[in-house]
């Protein structure tokens, strides 16, 4: 008899359905493609299969983030241009590896930069990208309920 059948889940993800879906599965939004136990980014226009919504399209819809990065300070201000081209680059990167990890929202102003994002660990690889290109502070905030992460990073000169 195992034990570790009662061990609860520490993390609560929503948007996981906790299931695995029948091959040839796709998503109607973005027309990702489920093969092998995970969803990718289809090769063709035509897919034959089940429509369903992946999770990644279900956060936009409902604009219900995985992940948040902040930017802000006199630093950012000064090399905005730069430090938005690598925060851009991260996020193609991402989006061509796997069709989960995409923008829900980018907002900027004067002040700051928030990227909202479909992914917490695409949210990790920015923060500390930043973090590492361009020192400054970085803050991470973890959920302990939820698969959620919010990251600071701040510069000044």
């Amino acid at each position: 008899m195992r034990l570790d059948r009662n061990i609860k889940q520490k993390v609560h993800d929503p948007y996981d359905e906790g299931r695995k879906y029948s091959e040839g599965t796709y998503c109607p939004e973005c027309r990702a493609l489920y093969q092998g136990g995970r969803w990718k980014w289809s090769r063709t226009k035509d897919v034959a299969g089940e429509p369903c919504l992946c999770s990644a399209c279900r956060r936009i819809r409902d604009r219900f983030p995985a992940g948040e990065v902040y930017l802000s300070g006199s630093y950012l201000h000064d090399h905005r241009l730069e430090i938005l081209n690598l925060v851009q680059n991260i996020i193609k990167e991402g989006k061509e590896r796997s069709p989960l990890k995409r923008v829900i929202d980018f907002t900027e102003d004067n002040q700051e930069v928030c990227v909202s994002l479909t992914d917490n660990h695409l949210a990790r690889h920015i923060g500390e990208a930043v973090y590492k290109a361009y020192n400054g502070e970085l803050d991470v905030k973890f959920s302990e309920e939820e698969k959620f992460v919010r990251l600071y990073w701040h510069r000044d000169a």
